[in-house]
């Protein structure tokens, strides 16, 4: 698996996120046919894991913990949604 990061092809969405919440960094990532976007405050980690194709696998949200968040011993809270197509990942600074 690999992240690859194509922030650049979602300027409209990191400008919203950037001016609508109190977020001072945002990247987005995919993983295949996974969408990743990761945002960061002052407080709080942020990671949403989307796919509209498929439920999202226990291995993708794994890896992007390990990869995202490996400079946090911090524990998380793990959010899904009933069909499994977004998942969201809090940490607490």
């Amino acid at each position: 698996m690999h992240l690859i990061d194509v922030t650049n092809n979602y300027a409209n969405l990191v400008h919203s996120q950037l001016n609508t919440t109190d977020a001072s960094y945002v990247k987005v990532y995919s993983l295949g046919n996974t969408s990743v976007i990761y945002t960061e405050s002052k407080g709080a980690i942020g990671i949403a894991l989307e796919n509209h194709d498929r439920r999202v696998r226990e291995d993708e949200i794994e890896f992007v913990i390990k990869r995202l968040l490996k400079n946090y011993d911090s524990s998380y809270t793990l959010t899904v949604d009933k069909s499994r197509h977004v998942i969201e990942v809090h940490v607490d600074k």
